[in-house]
């Protein structure tokens, strides 16, 4: 099993062809971490940012342990969604996992898709439900 967040390349590549190899190599090797949820069948591996896709930190849940299973959600460490899992349900066990690791979890326990910023110009109108 690889340790957490991957392995460190301490060399420097040189040619784009020794840079490909090495972002395979960090591909192939991201999350090969898997975590159990506590009091459940579901397993989350933990993948780092990267500033050069411009991606956060995120967390793929699985159905079954040790990534087993059907990929339930991904969900970035800000509680957006990440792969094309916005408004995916998050089981309640689930959203307290990520929670303690410093994920936002909205309280109605769904990936959230859209950062309100992006909807605040003169392209649209929002409009707010509040439910209680």
């Amino acid at each position: 099993m690889m340790p957490r967040g991957g392995l460190k390349i301490t060399a420097e590549a040189t040619s784009l062809s020794e840079k490909m190899s090495l972002l395979s190599l960090e591909y192939i090797t991201e999350g090969a971490d898997y975590q159990g949820v506590p009091k459940t069948q579901m397993s989350v591996r933990f993948d780092n940012g990267n500033t050069n896709t411009m991606t956060q930190g995120h967390a793929h849940v699985f159905a079954r342990p040790n990534g087993q299973g059907k990929q339930l959600f991904a969900v970035n460490i800000d509680g957006t969604g990440h792969d094309g899992s916005s408004g995916a349900a998050i089981p309640k066990k689930v959203g307290a996992f990520l929670q303690t690791k410093g994920y936002t979890i909205h309280p109605n326990f769904v990936v959230e898709s859209m950062c309100l910023s992006m909807a605040l110009d003169d392209r649209f109108i929002v409009f707010i439900i509040y439910e209680q």
